[in-house]
């Protein structure tokens, strides 16, 4: 099993910055049908650690397919 640091997942999803980061988390977001995974462990800065696993599927079926298709509707 591998692990994402923050600072890697910033920098696949765009480099977006930390507050978006956390927007993506959010259960209320609205612009991916399914809310980023939570870090599997949270630290200060860029320390946390994301499942790689999890975070890729994620990442392929909601943020490279969905992104932003909320907005316009």
């Amino acid at each position: 099993m591998g692990y994402l640091t923050s600072k890697e997942i910033r920098k696949k999803l765009k480099d977006c910055s930390a507050s978006t980061l956390w927007r993506y988390q959010q259960p209320n977001q609205k612009m991916f049908e399914q809310p980023m995974p939570q870090p599997i462990k949270k630290c200060a800065g860029s320390s946390s650690l994301w499942d790689e696993s999890t975070f890729n599927e994620w990442l392929l079926k909601y943020f490279n397919n969905n992104q932003f298709s909320n907005l316009s509707s």
